[in-house]
């Protein structure tokens, strides 16, 4: 028997030379994608909800969907869906080069510890009717003049839409969008693309261009937790989800997060989880 030594990867280009895909959503259609199983993808999926309830899990947070809610799920996050109860709404899968930058920095920043977002009844419409004529394009236009062009400026409007939705309840969240909130968010967007390669907060500091007791202060008063804690939050779910869906050693995985020393990164992850990694792996896959 071969051993996995990558937790699955699925591609967009793999399915459509569009650059995105669009669904609509139904308990039927959920049953099925459910067969896709475990696995990362290497594009953003964004999810409205309209009516019913859903579940998914997402990097070991089991997320649960109720009435009307929009959700995005990050490149990268390991993710399956649990269960759908008369559940309706759509599904967008979207390759990077469709969305805007300023898109894409809400998007970072709230889909790391994110939650579904309650969709109001006019935002929710729009939604609908946006997503609605992106997929008539997607359908009924193949090979027309410009398709590409008009699928890129119909994409821009839906994944706006999203943001929009997503950063109105960031505002309700920090009324106040005072600089240490935006220092501590653009810190924890920066962990999650870095935390490979740089361990210290000293090296977030730098590329902040304020001092590592000033980011240690922000972030701890912001979040209630420490700088080095992010760090290691990043470093330590992604050893979970190596030690979960692959059967990479612990050395092994210990060089895939950047530490030349494996004796080091288990005393971390034992430090940090109050457990060993073998044993994690042992009780996950009970």
């Amino acid at each position: 028997m071969s051993e996995n030594t990558s937790i699955p990867l699925h591609s967009l280009t793999d399915r459509t030379n569009l650059g995105l895909e669009i669904h609509r959503v139904d308990r039927a259609s959920a049953v099925k994608a459910s067969v896709f199983g475990i696995h990362r993808d290497d594009h953003h999926i964004f999810l409205f909800q309209q009516e019913g309830n859903g579940k998914m899990m997402v990097d070991f947070r089991e997320i649960n969907f109720e009435d009307c809610v929009a959700f995005c799920v990050l490149p990268g996050q390991v993710h399956h869906i649990m269960a759908a109860e008369n559940s309706s709404g759509w599904l967008l899968a979207t390759d990077h080069s469709f969305l805007d930058d300023t898109y894409r920095s809400v998007f970072e920043d709230y889909g790391v510890y994110a939650s579904p977002v309650p969709v109001n009844p006019q935002a929710a419409e729009m939604l609908h009717k946006s997503l609605l004529l992106l997929q008539e394009m997607v359908d009924y236009q193949h090979g027309a003049p410009f398709q590409i062009q008009m699928l890129r400026s119909l994409t821009q409007v839906c994944t706006g839409t999203f943001a929009s939705i997503f950063q109105q309840q960031k505002k309700k969240d920090f009324a106040k969008d005072s600089r240490p909130v935006k220092i501590s968010n653009t810190f924890k967007s920066l962990v999650v693309k870095n935390y490979k390669s740089m361990k210290s907060p000293a090296g977030y500091a730098g590329l902040l261009y304020i001092t590592s007791s000033y980011l240690n202060e922000v972030v701890k008063n912001i979040t209630g937790f420490s700088a080095t804690y992010w760090i290691q939050y990043e470093v330590i779910l992604e050893a979970k989800r190596l030690l979960s869906y692959t059967d990479l050693t612990v050395k092994e995985i210990s060089f895939e997060l950047g530490y030349d020393d494996p004796a080091y990164f288990s005393r971390l992850y034992h430090k940090v989880t109050g457990d060993t990694a073998l044993a994690f792996r042992k009780q996950y896959r009970k």
